[in-house]
């Protein structure tokens, strides 16, 4: 079985660029990472083949938390082939009208 699931950096980008995504996360202590040579990447954590992918965000209430919760579950599952994807959402930030 071939691995698919793009590199972590990849997808930190692609969150990065979604509306709601204000920042990635370690989640809670910081244990949702990947290491990479010379840095640690927060936010994404790629396990072995057939584990979720692990994802921690701070989120801007651009709507209901459900719904864009779902919506980036699907973005990244959609780029890693379908594999299940757990998303943490570790603050919510709501902009002032």
């Amino acid at each position: 079985m071939t691995d698919t699931r793009p590199p972590a950096g990849e997808l930190a980008g692609v969150l990065r660029a979604h509306p709601a995504v204000v920042s990635l996360s370690g989640g809670p202590y910081a244990t949702v990472a990947t290491y990479l040579p010379g840095e640690r990447l927060l936010g994404v954590k790629i396990g072995a083949a057939g584990e979720p992918v692990e994802i921690a965000v701070v989120l801007r209430l651009t709507g209901p938390l459900p719904r864009i919760v779902a919506e980036l579950r699907r973005l990244v599952s959609a780029r890693c082939g379908g594999a299940p994807v757990d998303i943490i959402v570790t603050d919510v930030v709501v902009d002032p009208r």
